[in-house]
């Protein structure tokens, strides 16, 4: 199982749509992997590793503890079903395609890390996830 992101860093104008892609393929046929799409929000300016440097703001984003974020699911989808997350009920947000996550207009709560990871029963070697980071903007 290989998943990829291939933008890996997306910006978005507040109210435009926003597509998120992930890639992946399985390297034996079998039931239709479980697509799951979740949420993590950006690390909280006021968390700082031990020593308290960070080597860029990529890094920054992305290297504080679960429990000092954000954490939801957005959806998931298997075969053609795709569920919501409670936060997402309401909102034009689907995964198309394999795996593509399509949030519709982007929110201001939007902006954070988005991991996509691919669960197959058929292949259980490789790598499951990817991670996309989107950063929505308003108007300038």
């Amino acid at each position: 199982l290989q998943v990829s992101v291939p933008e890996p860093r997306t910006v978005a104008l507040l109210f435009q749509p926003v597509l998120l892609r992930c890639h992946f393929q399985v390297s034996s046929p079998g039931p239709a992997p479980i697509v799951t799409w979740k949420y993590k929000s950006f690390c909280p300016d006021t968390w700082a590793p031990p020593g308290g440097t960070w080597d860029s703001p990529g890094e920054a984003a992305g290297a504080c503890p679960d429990s000092a974020r954000t954490v939801r699911i957005v959806a998931t989808k298997q075969g053609e079903q795709v569920t919501l997350g409670d936060f997402y009920l309401g909102r034009p947000v689907t995964i198309r395609g394999g795996a593509e996550l399509s949030l519709g207009p982007a929110a201001w709560g939007d902006s954070g890390l988005y991991l996509c990871t691919v669960t197959s029963t058929s292949d259980l070697q490789g790598n499951n996830e990817a991670v996309a980071q989107l950063v929505v903007l308003g108007e300038t």
